[in-house]
């Protein structure tokens, strides 16, 4: 394995939310996104509408609130977007050893601690992102630079809890407008799964009822974290419903049902006993997609 390849694989197992001095935004290498995605996290206090068993972030308990500073959000992305322009990013510590092409911008993402659309300044850090990323294309307009391309995406990544309230659709329409993205998370096929999974005080319908609401007006990636918990795997029986979610999900929009990206665990989760599944499960719920739907399924 060369040193290009292992750092590649570090960078992609480390997303910490941690860099430098900042509070607010950091860096990954994502393998989802394909290149290099600027995280914002919005909860740093761990806050939540779920309490996943899976949870990389840790325990929403004992974490003090933090109100969220939207003019520091901006000057955080602004200084991180302009380091990246000058060609600094790629020559830094820790990310400096990935080869060029596996660190070009590809997003800014609402993504952290916890679930982004439940804090109050959310529309706010919304139309702040779509400003800054219209400031890039301006600047890039027409670029032929691959390190500097002409535009990147905007992506929320959400539990879909809030995705029926008119004030996170109203952000929505104006943080998706050129080309957006959701990454929506679907773990379940029941509400008893859901229950052991996700944890939420949310009901299961509630979710589904969010992502047929939002498709219609956004693209949508499912995300679906298959696990172990406490020994139990998903069932037949889950699977079969899951896969009827999906078809109800896929069939309110077909046009904007992006993909599946199925996952499991890889870092440590919140909660003990919850253990990643084997490669070959993942792979056979993949294939029980693509017979139902012609829809795009990755694994990570």
């Amino acid at each position: 394995m060369t040193e290009q390849e292992k750092a590649l694989i570090a960078a992609w197992s480390d997303h910490s939310r941690m860099w430098k001095d900042n509070k607010w935004v950091y860096p990954v290498i994502s393998r989802r996104a394909g290149g290099l995605s600027i995280g914002v996290n919005l909860n740093p206090d761990h806050k939540c509408s779920f309490a996943c068993a899976y949870c990389q972030s840790g325990p929403q308990e004992g974490h003090p609130s933090v109100p969220v500073n939207v003019d520091e959000v901006e000057k955080e992305l602004r200084q991180f977007v302009l380091f990246y322009e000058s060609g600094e990013f790629a020559k830094c510590d820790f990310f400096g050893k990935v080869a060029d092409d596996k660190k070009i911008i590809k997003d800014l993402c609402l993504s952290g601690d916890g679930e982004s659309t439940i804090v109050k300044e959310f529309a706010e850090v919304c139309r702040r992102m779509r400003a800054i990323q219209q400031e890039y294309q301006a600047r890039h307009v027409g670029s032929t630079d691959p390190l500097n391309p002409a535009s990147f995406k905007l992506r929320l990544i959400t539990n879909a809890s809030q995705l029926g309230r008119d004030s996170v659709e109203d952000a929505l329409s104006i943080l998706l407008e050129n080309d957006g993205e959701i990454w929506a998370k679907l773990d379940a096929g029941t509400e008893e799964w859901y229950k052991k999974v996700n944890r939420s005080a949310v009901k299961f319908d509630t979710i589904l009822s969010n992502l047929e609401k939002a498709i219609k007006c956004h693209p949508i990636c499912i995300q679906t974290m298959l696990c172990s918990i406490k020994g139990e795997v998903p069932s037949d029986a889950e699977i079969k419903s899951y896969l009827q979610n999906l078809t109800r999900i896929y069939n309110a929009c077909p046009e904007h049902f992006v993909e599946v990206q199925l996952y499991t665990v890889i870092r440590q989760t919140a909660t003990p006993d919850v253990l990643p599944l084997e490669k070959e499960f993942m792979e056979t719920v993949a294939k029980k997609i693509t017979s139902k739907l012609p829809v795009k399924v990755r694994i990570f």
